[in-house]
């Protein structure tokens, strides 16, 4: 059996580090449909979870971070956006085609990464774009290094 499968309107994995002077919290939001080969949807759950599963974030002090996965979705940002007062939204395509017992998952969809920069104990700084984000916080990103972010599970609703 063969059927389209809509990811929720979420995020589908998460993370937050606090780095001494600031917290530092990362979302990531996949939109869009997949195609499940499965022979029910009951069996597909477990599978369809492993799209949010070991989603590594490297380069998080660079305009271009590196989004990768255990199930090796392809990546590819095509853009930014600043939210004002500090977050700043990566955007781009991925291209999920993975299988794992019998049941298959494809699709081209698209992506949301959030990462939004706050300081301990006061408001966020309010930066007027994003040029002025990353000179702000681009140095404390990179002491980040990488994170692997938590996955939620993307079959319950």
């Amino acid at each position: 059996m063969s059927f389209r499968f809509t990811l929720p309107d979420a995020p589908i994995a998460a993370a937050s580090a606090d780095i001494g002077h600031v917290g530092v919290d990362l979302a990531l939001t996949l939109n869009g449909q997949v195609q499940v080969t499965s022979p029910s949807m009951a069996e597909a759950h477990p599978v369809l979870d492993r799209i949010s599963e070991g989603v590594f974030v490297s380069g998080l002090g660079t305009e271009v971070p590196s989004v990768t996965s255990t199930a090796k979705h392809k990546f590819t940002q095509d853009g930014t956006k600043f939210l004002g007062p500090s977050t700043m939204v990566f955007t781009g395509g991925s291209v999920i085609d993975f299988s794992e017992d019998g049941i298959s998952v494809s699709g081209e969809v698209s992506y949301q990464l959030a990462v939004t920069v706050a300081p301990h104990n006061r408001e966020p700084v309010a930066h007027p774009d994003a040029a002025a984000w990353f000179s702000r916080n681009g140095g404390t990103l990179a002491s980040i290094g990488a994170i692997v972010l938590i996955g939620r599970s993307v079959s319950v609703g």
